[in-house]
């Protein structure tokens, strides 16, 4: 019996149980008659069934191939159309627009599922996902929060992330080792700085976080001369002496723009 399907550790799997919580995450998604939704990792169909009733139609893209074809076999003539696929080699480009993702993201592979998101971001509007608390407090960290890092400017600089509610441990079976949360994260149409250079931003923020304990004067001095880059903080009003954690990411696309100024004047 399905129900007895022993949970994959090289999946990530861990099978949300708790009756109160999955109707809280299918009433807190606001979803709606005309909604399109992509169910990554549906497990053994939990919250499934539930978002199906209430949207147009629900694409389920499950890794498992034995668990794929249970949900196939049990859902087929219905609005649910199951894919027997890794996420990761699933065809985003196939899916109509404006669709609303939601996921239990496989712990193990959180980051590479939400930067393929963004990617593909124009594909979205908004995605939620259950992830492992402490990933969602970095997810969400503002300056000064000694969770917020390079990982929390990258995924506000595409949008809002939100943590909706946590979710203890007993939810699961298995029961996994950390608590988790249910984040809502709306994705930028237009990204609100119609910053260019991308490359170069996030660059600088790696740079400045991966040496934490020097003064950010001294963490961006590959970028530019000592002088430069005090030139810059004096305009922008940033202390050239504060830490890595202490910068807005608003101030590093500040800084990433005066320095573009910088480099190509340099090419002239």
């Amino acid at each position: 019996m399905i129900q007895n399907h022993r949970a994959k550790k090289s999946l990530g799997q861990n099978f949300l149980t708790n009756s109160a919580i999955i109707k809280k995450i299918i009433e807190v998604c606001d979803l709606k008659k005309d909604d399109v939704v992509l169910e990554i990792g549906p497990g053994k169909g939990a919250i499934t069934e539930g978002i199906a009733s209430r949207v147009k139609q629900v694409l389920a893209v499950e890794a498992d191939h034995t668990l794929a074809k249970y949900l196939h076999e049990k859902f087929t003539g219905t609005n649910i159309t199951v894919f027997s696929e890794d996420i990761l080699k699933f065809d985003f480009e196939k899916l109509p627009d404006n669709i609303k993702l939601i996921s239990n993201l496989p712990y193990n592979i959180a980051t590479p599922i939400i930067e393929k998101v963004i990617a593909h971001r124009r594909k979205f509007n908004q995605f939620f996902m259950m992830v492992q608390l402490e990933y969602g407090q970095r997810m969400c960290a503002v300056p000064g929060n000694k969770t917020y890092g390079s990982f929390s400017c990258f995924v506000q600089y595409y949008g809002l992330p939100e943590i909706l509610f946590k979710i203890g441990r007993g939810a699961f079976q298995p029961m996994p080792k950390v608590q988790s949360c249910f984040i809502k994260y709306d994705l930028f149409k237009k990204l609100p700085q119609e910053f260019h250079i991308e490359e170069r931003l996030f660059m600088i923020i790696r740079t400045a976080f991966q040496q934490r304990r020097k003064t950010i004067l001294n963490s961006l001095n590959g970028f530019a001369d000592k002088a430069s880059l005090e030139k810059i903080f004096v305009k922008l009003g940033i202390d050239s002496q504060d830490r890595a954690e202490s910068l807005s990411l608003g101030q590093y696309i500040k800084i990433a723009g005066e320095l573009d100024v910088i480099c190509h004047s340099a090419n002239l």
